[in-house]
């Protein structure tokens, strides 16, 4: 089982620069038991807390993390 949580987000988001799509697929509702309107709102505060920085790629909205933050 996959825990949808700050960390977990958190680790992702230092690795590499990912769209909430990315993220999403990462914490599919199998594996968190979540339903998925649980899982994006989760994952919207988490983001919210998180506060990642922005980078637009392809026309893309990515979140990135950069290490110690």
């Amino acid at each position: 089982d996959i825990q949808l949580t700050e960390d977990a987000v958190r680790r992702y988001l230092i690795r590499k620069p990912m769209t909430t799509k990315d993220l999403l697929k990462k914490f599919q509702t199998k594996k968190t038991g979540l339903s998925s309107e649980q899982t994006v709102n989760v994952l919207a505060q988490i983001l919210k807390k998180l506060n990642p920085e922005r980078k637009m790629i392809n026309e893309k909205m990515h979140f990135f993390l950069k290490e110690g933050n």
